[in-house]
């Protein structure tokens, strides 16, 4: 009797083996349909990737580009407008700076005199001149 009941254990286990290997083949074959679905969808957003980059890519280019566009017609415009208030400003200001500067040194005091008086005679002769001119017509 004990043979009977060891083979009735043995073939119970061998039963719940089998069930149990069924089970891990059932659950394998669905991992291994869920690592290919999941790696379709990696090749799809790779894929994706790629396409998104050149786009990327082509839109830095084409901005670039548009960039360099607007800076050479920007120029030209300032070109045909002539120099901005900033330039005509800083002009204005480095030329009192050179007067003040040629005006404060020691050398220039005595000639800074004579310039004057020479100023003040072109003034008067500018002035003597118009009025003969008016006198004239």
């Amino acid at each position: 009797m004990q043979e009977n009941s060891t083979v009735a254990q043995l073939s119970k286990a061998l039963n719940q083996l089998l069930d149990a290997y069924e089970i891990l083949q059932e659950e394998a074959k669905n991992l291994k349909d869920e690592n290919t679905t999941l790696k379709e969808e990696i090749d799809d957003l790779e894929l994706r990737n790629r396409g998104l980059d050149s786009r990327l890519c082509a839109l830095n280019d084409t901005t670039k580009h548009n960039s360099n566009e607007m800076d050479t017609m920007l120029g030209r415009i300032e070109n045909i407008l002539g120099p901005t208030e900033e330039e005509e400003v800083k002009a204005i200001i480095e030329e009192e700076v050179e007067s003040i500067l040629e005006t404060t040194t020691p050398d220039n005091t005595q000639n800074n005199d004579t310039s004057k008086e020479e100023d003040n005679k072109e003034i008067d002769l500018g002035r003597m001149q118009s009025l003969l001119n008016g006198f004239s017509n």
